[in-house]
């Protein structure tokens, strides 16, 4: 009976968690990169460890353990028995932006040491706006215009690059979770991933960037939410408002200690301010994540969209001053619309060889088919592509500091067909063929690029290599011609240099010289006979900019102000042939200088130590920013005028975003944007401008939980609160045809109302 007791105490003692081992590993919830010296505590008990540069941890435990780490939120992790290793995501504070790690560069820096340009959205801005498309969103970063004629049509630049784009974002790169969001003809639809999967994006603004290749404007990444490893949870985001909207997310997250599961799915439909302006939007987004073993991870994503949406297009001065709801006359008529399908989809394997070697192999594939009936024709449009990106990361310790050096490539190739048929009459009866084109376009990057970290003192170096090739086949060429070529501007080499020193404990200033450029679509290169030109060559430029960002005052203040200057060569102008027909031309050289600030000011937090707080308040937070541009053509001639010294159209001289946000204690909380927009060019002439305009949005809310699990968020957004009457997207240099005149504007929304509920349940 003795042996039995003592047998069952001993069983007892070895299975309680008290005696046990814990081990895991703590790494940052936004980029996936460990955090080293992160404090463990055993709350019940007062002691603890740290975490290693890896962020592991080792420590005999029971009952919880208390995680902490500078810039980020303190976790608590309970216990469970019978478990021993635990992956423990922190989230940032959003308030220590100096703290915050971004991985725009390619390297894993805290902001405060990352020499170049940047702006980073965080997930918690994200859903404070409670976006229908990320768009406005991206509006509120210094540097970066959005025009947006409807939720389907917007042109995004950045540092006026890309204004003369007539009606999409062109030559900025875009990127989700490393796959292309850039087709092969140049251009990036942001607008159709669902701001809801969106975990943080980093804006990259001039060619400042070896990695990605051709984005003589910028680069944008976008990082979809990482699934988490260890909790059960579902929500439910439901919006509606104004013009019959209606937005519903629903979400799953779940996984186990080694493989987490991330779905989306969400339906977003409105009939719009205008005439012809319904949109409807569908899509479903997995991402999962899965960890073998301890030295490699493996990340899947797919991404799904489907949408129609019916098109306004722009109106003339009349109208719009008059009728800002109608649509143009021959759009309405023929009901036009763009109608697709498009998907994402991506695997990618991080693995590291040894402590000092990693590697990174991502094959991505991309396809669409879209059908648009437009007053002009009916054109139907396929696009499938794929590709891969590899790279190699060798890293180290000196006796002063350490180094990475890394190398990699990526390859893309994509097969784009594209027929168009008679609108008979315009009234939306598809006809006879008209033409009928095919591409194969395919490019590479080859990349390098060397960083050198010091006690105080960052210096990086890159150069990118990048070729690209467009085979062009018209099937439908007539009286014996045959305009079927081949368009390639050979190798373009493009170096990048920068600096950054740390002159306080958290302040910074930062120098870079790079050089960026921008390819022709294939549409640019032709004739007006339909022959390509091989004389084109891609828009290159120099950039020069410095800046110095830090925090003051304890953390109230964070700042981060730029200046830049960038000069475009070989400058393309589409000049219009048809309503639908371009032709492009080197015509000249443009220079632009800018200057951007970013403010984070605390005005009120309650662990400050303010010894009254009537009202409850936990935080007060101003974020205002500026940018200021001087964007003129240096030398362009156009059909014989001289537009030198003239502003280049479609850019404002000045934006101004001032938020401002609160929260009480019991869950309130309010936001209020207020954005002015300066006088901007809308033709090369500057021979009209549109004025200045001031748009405000309130978001008032309620966060709070409800159970132990359940969590809710109720909210109510008010747009446009003083109604003003302003044109939310300028086409530039809009053309005439017979005596009708030019249509410049889509008019904005003016005051609209959305309100909506999100509720998430988190399984025990």
């Amino acid at each position: 009976m003795i042996r039995i007791f003592l047998l069952t105490l001993i069983l007892v003692l070895f299975h309680h968690p008290s005696f046990s081992q814990i081990s895991g590993k703590i790494t940052d919830s936004k980029t996936g990169e460990p955090v080293p010296g992160a404090s463990i505590i055993i709350s019940d008990e007062g002691r603890g460890t740290v975490s290693d540069a890896e962020g592991k941890f080792s420590v005999g435990t029971a009952g919880r353990l208390e995680i902490s780490a500078i810039g980020y939120k303190t976790a608590i992790v309970q216990i469970r028995t019978g478990r021993t290793f635990y992956n423990i995501y922190l989230d940032p504070e959003e308030y220590h932006l100096q703290e915050v790690v971004v991985e725009a560069f390619n390297r894993s820096r805290r902001l405060l040491d990352v020499p170049g340009s940047l702006s980073l959205i965080s997930a918690g801005q994200i859903e404070r706006e409670k976006p229908v498309t990320v768009v406005p969103v991206l509006n509120q970063s210094p540097g970066v215009f959005a025009h947006s004629g409807a939720l389907n049509t917007s042109r995004i630049t950045i540092r006026g690059i890309g204004a003369r784009v007539p009606y999409a974002t062109g030559k900025v790169r875009a990127y989700l979770n490393n796959i292309p969001l850039t087709n092969g003809s140049g251009i990036s639809i942001i607008e159709d991933i669902d701001p809801a999967i969106m975990e943080r994006i980093e804006i990259i603004k001039g060619p400042a960037t070896s990695a990605y290749g051709a984005g003589l404007g910028g680069t944008i990444l976008i990082t979809a939410r990482k699934p988490e490893l260890h909790p059960n949870q579902v929500s439910n985001n439901f919006q509606g408002g104004s013009w019959d909207l209606y937005r519903n997310t629903i979400g799953l997250d779940t996984g186990t200690e080694s493989l987490g599961l991330s779905m989306q799915y969400n339906h977003t439909q409105s009939n719009g301010y205008r005439q012809n302006n319904e949109y409807r939007r569908d899509g479903v987004t997995a991402v999962m994540s899965a960890i073998p073993g301890e030295n490699t991870e493996i990340t899947v994503l797919l991404a799904y969209t489907s949408l129609k949406a019916h098109i306004p297009s722009s109106i003339d001065s009349a109208t719009y001053a008059n009728r800002p709801r109608a649509a143009a006359a021959n759009w309405l008529q023929t009901r036009g619309y763009e109608d697709y399908d498009k998907m994402l989809a991506g695997i990618s394997a991080d693995h590291n060889f040894s402590p000092s070697l990693s590697g990174n192999i991502s094959l991505f594939s991309t396809m669409q088919d879209e059908k648009e009936m437009r007053p002009f024709d009916v054109l139907n449009e396929a696009r499938l592509g794929g590709g891969t990106r590899v790279k190699l990361t060798w890293s180290g310790t000196t006796s002063r500091g350490s180094y990475q050096i890394l190398g990699g490539s990526e390859l893309f190739t994509e097969n784009y067909g594209y027929t168009s048929y008679e609108n008979i009459g315009g009234m939306g009866e598809r006809g006879s063929m008209i033409s009928d084109n095919k591409e194969r376009i395919s490019y590479y990057n080859l990349f390098l690029q060397s960083d050198l970290d010091l006690s105080r003192l960052n210096l990086s170096a890159g150069m990118n290599l990048n070729s690209s090739r467009t085979d062009y086949k018209d099937l439908f060429h007539q009286n014996g011609i045959n305009p079927s070529g081949r368009y390639s501007y050979g190798n373009i080499y493009s170096p990048r240099l920068s600096a950054s020193y740390r002159y306080f404990q958290a302040n910074s200033v930062f120098m870079t010289v790079s050089h960026g450029f921008s390819p022709p679509s294939l549409a640019e290169t032709l004739t007006p006979d339909g022959f390509i030109n091989p004389d084109i060559m891609p828009e290159t430029s120099w950039n020069l900019e410095g800046g110095v960002r830090g925090n003051l005052f304890g953390n109230r203040l964070f700042y981060d102000i730029n200046v830049y200057r960038m000069q475009v060569e070989n400058l393309l102008v589409a000049e219009r042939v048809g309503e639908d027909a371009w032709v492009g031309r080197n015509a000249g050289e443009s220079v632009h200088r800018g200057l951007e600030g970013e403010f984070q000011i605390i005005l009120f937090r309650s662990d400050t130590g303010n010894s009254e707080n009537w009202w409850g308040l936990d935080e007060i937070r101003l974020t205002p920013n500026i940018t200021v541009n001087d964007f003129r053509f240096t030398d362009f001639v156009d059909e014989g005028i001289d537009y030198s010294g003239k502003n280049l159209p479609g850019i404002p001289d000045h934006v101004l975003n001032a938020g401002i946000s609160g929260q009480i204690k019991g869950g309130m909380y309010a936001f209020v944007n207020y954005r002015q927009v300066g006088q901007m060019p809308m033709n090369d002439a500057n021979s009209l401008h549109y004025d200045s305009y001031r748009v405000t949005n309130v978001t008032l809310g309620y966060k709070n939980r409800v159970s132990q699990n359940l969590h809710a968020d109720v909210f109510l957004f008010a747009g446009n609160v003083f109604n003003a009457k302003y044109a939310s997207m300028i086409l530039v240099n809009a053309p005439t045809f017979g005596n009708n005149p030019p249509r410049y504007y889509y008019p904005g929304n003016p005051l609209n109302f959305s309100a909506g509920i999100k509720l998430s349940y988190r399984f025990s």
